[in-house]
């Protein structure tokens, strides 16, 4: 063990001492002091003062640190009291969740210092620096892992905040790097579809928030997380990439270029304290590299893990730190063994580079077992094979990430959207593999295992004495092993003795063969994804899983596409989207708002911005939330689509589909809700669809109040019914059924809502009817495709049903803490329902709608909560009610069909629209009121 290494031992243990550590981070610094123990020295000291010195330094220098340099003011250790409002500062900022932002909160100097992690509305989009006004009270740690998570970053608590204020941006040099990071990701995101784009995101350029939530989670069961996270080994696969171009350059020069690289790559990925360590730590493995002393580079991992804590010595409790340090010794003292261990398994069939990523993987997870089992209590077991499938493919998507940047770019400055869509095309099969291999990883049983206390503490200490001791018994084998000197390696022989010019040419000529191979798999695997990704042909209606919201794709067979709604969540949105539409087509013709509730336009100003959409219709209302309010700032934009009203007897068509609008009635729609619920519900729009002799009825929200207006007017049997208001018990009346009739029902609702929906009394009528019911919280997304033959039905994504145990766990809470819990998108808070200008309905010849500004009335704005009640005693008992009906399976398989070429949304006319009589494309008509 060196000197340097001692020394690091003495800072760790004072900063241990001086800080309090808390026993759950004990346990993980005594595990970071193994990395001394790694290391491998160039000699073992003997015992005596000369040992002791370093340790005693290391410790003097953290005392005079903290003598020296005073800690600021405690932070609180409970939160405060009161509902705001808060000035704060953004910290960081997490993946949406639920259609909300979230991330980290901190004071901006005045007042106790303390921190809090925060629950935002998704609009206005927040960056870390800004200064934010929210409200809300701070609620404490909760007793779960996720309060020891908030524990070890030093949050005080939670906070949910239904309003969102912010003050002002920084300017500067760090806001506008960070300026140029979310243009890079916006970059990517016009060229990949979700949930690869941010995949990409993450990888490139450290923007961890765009990585979508639920990858992220099964990125972390399958123990490949540091692919999602700008860590040492992303910034050490940059420095080789780098090393690699400039291989012609002497040694030091080497070194310096990528030690700049390797700067500028760390002041565009954020510079954030993380990544700062992380770059420093590849510098460590860098110096390892290039020198061939790993000695050298225990010696610089001593002193940079010292340094830092002189810096910071509450570093010792971030478990970031942990993790790089023990990581970079894992790769100083075994990256190296392993890999000839995975060559000579291989027999020399592996590439280098291949064994050698795959080794260094693995020195890492091996090192840094202790700090995830002691810290997080969780043990990947499928890790190690995991990582043999997708530590390959991080270069490749890395390098063509680069690659759909530039074409991103491209678009952003001009260039035809057919070239980005070339470019992009090698970096969406590699993300899409990595995303594929990951998932099905994280959905095996038994992929992740989770330890509870005491268990975690105990397989951390096992797993570090069995690192040690292998260590330990490595260094006994080398030290037992003969001294043998070897005569000095024979000089290089030239290209003259190595064989004939025809044996270089020879030579040369394998290495065409083999890149033309590698060129061939990389042209058939696009060939196969582009194939592949090819939609059905068939008309058909997709009933998207968007939580608790509406959001419904109609697509003709010539390639029409029709989206009604957007759901509360605009990232799960377009997820959804992408998912069924090909990121070299991103068209939408058309785009219905059926009435401006948040949990079906929140979705939709995110859209805009990665979509190309025509038209937007709407029944002329204006909505009371921030998603619509982002909606109409995107509609005012510079290239926003035309934007016109919809009413009864409008006409529409979808390729062959024609769809006829049923409510509202024109001229009946007030500009300004007239309350916060069912005002709003009952001006959503009805649209009834028909394909062949096939029936669709799309509800939107309306409630019972309306149904005897639509059966007045006569409705027909429908083979498809999108049920109204999410199943709600103010819907869908038994009259309105036996008109109906309905063969396939679908209820749109999130999993787990606070409402009740659907109401098991709507789903006991349908069901009475002969309707096969489907509901998006149970069975996910629902496609109905409308074919020559028949209706075929297909689910996907199903869930299984809520389990009692997270029932009981909500039906524990007091009354109190059920009156604070987070609200819904679809239960927002309302300002108050201000006058302002009427919002004209536009004549039939399509005026666009364009709201006017508001004017405050004399009486003040007024807050009001919510529109969605609870259906049918959801929690009588405080226990929720069984479900109606079990989960549905799919009714008919999908069959297979060829794509057409027609593209256009077109419009229809009096009488319903044959496929071989259509209207030119792009007209859209109505009928007369």
């Amino acid at each position: 063990m060196g000197r340097s290494s001692r020394l690091a031992i003495g800072a760790i243990v004072a900063a241990v001492a001086a800080g309090q550590v808390a026993p759950s981070h004990l346990g993980a610094a005594i595990a970071l002091a193994l990395a001394a123990v790694l290391l491998v020295g160039e000699a073992r000291p003997r015992a005596g003062v000369g040992t002791l010195l370093p340790i005693v330094l290391g410790a003097a220098a953290i005392a005079v640190r903290l003598a020296v340099v005073p800690v600021g003011a405690a932070p609180l250790d409970q939160p405060p009291d009161g509902v705001g409002p808060w000035h704060l500062i953004v910290e960081t900022v997490g993946s949406p969740r639920d259609g909300k932002q979230t991330g980290t909160l901190v004071t901006d100097g005045a007042g106790p210092p303390f921190r809090v992690a925060a629950t935002l509305p998704r609009y206005p989009v927040v960056m870390p620096g800004d200064a934010v006004v929210v409200d809300g009270s701070i609620r404490e740690r909760p007793d779960s892992p996720y309060g020891l998570y908030l524990e070890r970053i030093g949050a005080v608590g939670t906070l949910t905040s239904r309003t969102l204020e912010i003050e002002t941006a920084p300017d500067d040099l760090g806001r506008r790097l960070e300026d140029l990071r979310r243009g890079a990701g916006e970059a990517l995101t016009r060229v990949l579809p979700e949930p690869e784009a941010g995949l990409a995101a993450g990888i490139l350029i450290g923007l961890r928030d765009r990585v979508d939530r639920d990858l992220a989670a099964a990125f972390t069961t399958a123990g490949v997380s540091h692919v999602v996270a700008i860590s040492g080994w992303n910034i050490a696969i940059v420095a080789a990439a780098i090393a690699a171009m400039t291989g012609r350059l002497g040694r030091r020069r080497r070194s310096i270029v990528t030690i700049l690289a390797i700067v500028a790559y760390v002041a565009f990925a954020g510079a954030s304290a993380s990544v700062v360590r992380a770059a420093l730590m590849a510098g460590v493995v860098l110096l390892a590299r290039e020198s061939g002393r790993a000695g050298r580079a225990a010696a610089a991992l001593g002193w940079a893990a010292t340094l830092l804590l002189v810096t910071d010595p509450g570093l010792i409790a971030d478990a970031g730190f942990q993790l790089s340090s023990l990581a970079t010794a894992g790769l100083i003292a075994w990256a190296t063994p392993l890999t000839a261990w995975i060559e000579s398994i291989g027999r020399g069939r592996l590439p280098h580079w291949l064994a050698e990523s795959v080794g260094v993987s693995l020195a890492a997870q091996a090192a840094t077992l202790p700090i995830i089992l002691v810290s997080f209590g969780r043990l990947a077991i499928l890790s190690p094979i995991v990582n043999l499938l997708v530590v390959p493919l991080v270069a490749p998507a890395m390098a063509a990430g680069i690659v759909a940047l530039a074409g991103g770019a491209a678009l952003a400055a001009g260039a035809p959207a057919i070239l980005g869509a070339i470019v992009a095309v090698p970096g969406w099969v590699i993300l899409r593999i990595l995303v594929l291999v990951v998932q099905t990883a994280a959905g095996l049983p038994f992929a992740s295992v989770t330890l509870m206390p005491p268990f975690d503490v105990v397989a951390a200490g096992l797993a570090a004495a069995g690192l040690a001791a292998i260590t330990w018994w490595r260094r006994g084998r080398h030290a037992r092993a003969p001294s043998v000197t070897l005569p000095p390696p024979p000089a290089r022989p030239t290209t003259a003795a190595r064989g004939s010019a025809s044996e270089t040419r020879s030579g040369a000529g394998g290495r065409a063969r083999r890149a033309a191979t590698a060129a061939l798999i990389v042209a058939v695997s696009i060939a196969g994804s582009v194939v592949a990704a090819r939609p059905n042909s068939s008309p058909r209606v997709s009933i998207l899983d968007v939580g608790q919201g509406d959001a419904i794709l109609v697509e003709g067979s010539h390639g029409g596409r029709l989206l009604v709604d957007g759901g509360p969540d605009p990232d799960r949105l377009l997820v959804a989207l992408d998912r069924r539409i090909p990121p070299w087509d991103r068209r939408i013709d058309a785009v219905i708002l059926s009435h401006p509730h948040e949990d079906h336009v929140a979705g939709l100003a995110l859209l805009l911005k990665r979509y190309h959409v025509d038209r937007v219709f709407e029944p002329g209302m204006r909505g009371p939330g921030p998603g619509y309010a982002a909606w109409v700032r995107e509609l005012a934009g510079p290239h926003g689509p035309i934007r016109l009203g919809l009413a009864a007897g409008d006409r529409l068509a979808v390729d062959e589909i024609a769809m006829r609008v049923l409510w509202p009635i024109r001229g009946r729609v007030p500009a300004v809700p007239p309350d916060g619920g069912t005002g709003i519900n009952n001006v959503s729009v009805v649209l009834l669809g028909q394909v062949g002799a096939r029936r669709f009825l799309l509800m939107g929200d309306v409630e019972d109040g309306i149904d005897p207006s639509l059966l007045a007017d006569g409705l027909p049997h429908v083979d498809l019914l999108k049920v109204a208001h999410h199943g709600s018990r103010t819907a869908t009346t038994q009259a309105f059924v036996d008109a109906v009739r309905p063969a396939v029902a679908v209820a749109s609702a999130g999993a787990g809502n606070p409402y009740g929906h659907p109401a098991k009394a709507t789903l006991d009528r349908l069901a009475a009817a002969g309707a096969r019911v489907l509901r998006t919280d149970r069975d996910g997304s629902v496609v109905v495709g409308f074919e020559a033959s028949a209706m075929t039905v297909r689910t996907e994504g199903g869930r299984a049903t809520p389990t009692p145990r997270a029932t009981a766990a909500r039906a524990a809470l007091p009354k109190r803490a059920l009156a604070r819990t987070p609200a819904f998108l679809c239960a927002i808070p309302v300002t108050a329902l201000i006058p302002v200008t009427p919002v004209v309905p536009p004549s039939p010849a399509g005026a666009p709608v364009v709201p006017r500004s508001p004017r405050a009335s004399a009486a003040g704005p007024r807050l009001t909560v919510g529109y969605h009640r609870d259906d049918d005693g959801a929690w009588a008992d405080r226990r929720r009610r069984s479900p109606a009906l079990p989960r549905s399976p799919a009714v008919v398989r999908a069959s297979f069909a060829r794509r057409g070429r027609g593209r256009r949304l077109v419009g229809g006319s009096d009488r319903w629209p044959r496929h071989t009589r259509r209207p030119p494309p792009g007209r859209v008509c109505r009928a007369p009121p």
